[in-house]
Protein backbone atom coordinates (compact mmCIF):
# COMPACT_ATOMS: atom_id res chain seq x y z
CA UNK A 1 0.00 0.00 0.00
CA UNK A 2 1.38 3.35 -1.08
CA UNK A 3 0.92 6.21 1.43
CA UNK A 4 2.93 9.37 0.64
CA UNK A 5 4.28 11.12 3.72
CA UNK A 6 3.69 14.61 2.29
CA UNK A 7 -0.13 14.35 2.18
CA UNK A 8 -2.92 14.59 4.74
CA UNK A 9 -5.64 11.95 5.06
CA UNK A 10 -9.16 11.40 6.34
CA UNK A 11 -10.73 8.41 8.07
CA UNK A 12 -12.88 7.79 4.99
CA UNK A 13 -9.80 7.20 2.81
CA UNK A 14 -9.42 10.55 1.08
CA UNK A 15 -6.08 12.29 0.65
CA UNK A 16 -5.55 16.06 0.70
CA UNK A 17 -2.60 17.91 -0.82
CA UNK A 18 -2.11 21.45 0.46
CA UNK A 19 -1.72 23.78 -2.54
CA UNK A 20 -2.18 27.19 -0.95
CA UNK A 21 -2.87 28.84 2.35
CA UNK A 22 -6.44 27.50 2.48
CA UNK A 23 -6.65 25.32 -0.64
CA UNK A 24 -6.33 21.55 -1.05
CA UNK A 25 -6.58 19.01 -3.86
CA UNK A 26 -8.57 15.96 -2.77
CA UNK A 27 -8.72 12.39 -4.09
CA UNK A 28 -8.97 8.78 -2.91
CA UNK A 29 -6.10 6.83 -1.43
CA UNK A 30 -4.32 3.81 -2.82
CA UNK A 31 -5.98 1.71 -0.11
CA UNK A 32 -9.45 2.87 -1.27
CA UNK A 33 -8.81 2.25 -4.97
CA UNK A 34 -7.63 -1.29 -4.19
CA UNK A 35 -10.78 -1.96 -2.17
CA UNK A 36 -12.97 -0.59 -4.98
CA UNK A 37 -11.22 -2.59 -7.69
CA UNK A 38 -11.16 -1.47 -11.31
CA UNK A 39 -12.92 1.90 -11.35
CA UNK A 40 -15.57 2.28 -14.05
CA UNK A 41 -17.44 5.46 -13.12
CA UNK A 42 -17.14 8.56 -10.97
CA UNK A 43 -20.17 10.71 -10.30
CA UNK A 44 -20.10 14.06 -8.54
CA UNK A 45 -23.19 15.39 -6.78
CA UNK A 46 -22.32 19.07 -6.60
CA UNK A 47 -25.46 21.21 -6.76
CA UNK A 48 -23.96 23.59 -4.22
CA UNK A 49 -20.50 25.16 -4.23
CA UNK A 50 -20.37 24.92 -0.43
CA UNK A 51 -20.04 21.51 1.25
CA UNK A 52 -20.75 20.89 4.91
CA UNK A 53 -18.74 18.32 6.83
CA UNK A 54 -20.28 14.85 6.44
CA UNK A 55 -22.15 15.73 3.21
CA UNK A 56 -21.87 13.21 0.36
CA UNK A 57 -20.52 14.83 -2.79
CA UNK A 58 -20.27 11.87 -5.13
CA UNK A 59 -19.45 8.22 -5.59
CA UNK A 60 -16.77 6.05 -7.16
CA UNK A 61 -18.07 2.85 -8.78
CA UNK A 62 -15.77 -0.10 -9.18
CA UNK A 63 -15.84 -3.78 -9.91
CA UNK A 64 -15.74 -4.74 -6.19
CA UNK A 65 -17.75 -1.98 -4.49
CA UNK A 66 -19.14 1.54 -4.60
CA UNK A 67 -17.32 4.14 -2.53
CA UNK A 68 -19.21 7.19 -1.28
CA UNK A 69 -17.29 10.47 -1.29
CA UNK A 70 -17.98 12.33 1.97
CA UNK A 71 -16.82 15.88 2.76
CA UNK A 72 -14.35 15.74 5.63
CA UNK A 73 -14.76 19.42 6.49
CA UNK A 74 -16.80 22.51 5.67
CA UNK A 75 -15.38 23.84 2.40
CA UNK A 76 -15.98 25.71 -0.83
CA UNK A 77 -15.46 23.92 -4.16
CA UNK A 78 -13.04 25.90 -6.31
CA UNK A 79 -12.57 23.46 -9.20
CA UNK A 80 -13.78 20.04 -10.37
CA UNK A 81 -11.43 17.77 -12.31
CA UNK A 82 -13.65 16.53 -15.15
CA UNK A 83 -10.74 14.47 -16.56
CA UNK A 84 -11.26 11.80 -13.89
CA UNK A 85 -14.84 11.30 -15.06
CA UNK A 86 -13.65 10.75 -18.64
CA UNK A 87 -10.96 8.17 -17.78
CA UNK A 88 -11.71 6.99 -14.20
CA UNK A 89 -9.52 3.89 -14.46
CA UNK A 90 -6.45 6.18 -14.26
CA UNK A 91 -7.09 6.33 -10.52
CA UNK A 92 -6.18 2.64 -10.30
CA UNK A 93 -2.72 3.30 -11.72
CA UNK A 94 -1.96 6.67 -10.08
CA UNK A 95 -4.37 7.54 -7.24
CA UNK A 96 -2.26 10.37 -5.82
CA UNK A 97 -2.14 12.35 -9.07
CA UNK A 98 -5.81 11.87 -9.98
CA UNK A 99 -7.51 14.52 -7.88
CA UNK A 100 -11.27 15.10 -7.78
CA UNK A 101 -11.73 18.62 -6.45
CA UNK A 102 -9.85 21.68 -5.35
CA UNK A 103 -11.32 22.88 -2.06
CA UNK A 104 -10.90 26.03 -0.06
CA UNK A 105 -11.32 25.63 3.70
CA UNK A 106 -10.20 27.08 6.98
CA UNK A 107 -9.59 23.62 8.45
CA UNK A 108 -6.43 23.22 10.46
CA UNK A 109 -4.13 20.48 9.27
CA UNK A 110 -4.16 19.31 12.92
CA UNK A 111 -7.72 18.09 12.25
CA UNK A 112 -6.50 15.80 9.44
CA UNK A 113 -4.63 12.52 9.69
CA UNK A 114 -0.91 12.38 9.11
CA UNK A 115 0.88 9.62 7.23
CA UNK A 116 1.47 7.73 10.48
CA UNK A 117 -2.15 8.11 11.63
CA UNK A 118 -3.54 6.92 8.30
CA UNK A 119 -1.35 3.81 8.15
CA UNK A 120 -2.85 2.69 11.47
CA UNK A 121 -6.45 2.77 10.16
CA UNK A 122 -5.74 1.46 6.65
CA UNK A 123 -4.29 -1.87 7.70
Amino acid sequence: MLVPKSLYYTENHLWLRKIGLYDFCIGITDFAQKEIGEIHLIEFNLQEKILKKGTPFGAVYGINKTFQLIASCDCKIMEVNQNVTIKPSHINTDPYNCWFLILSTYISTDELLTYEDYIQIAK
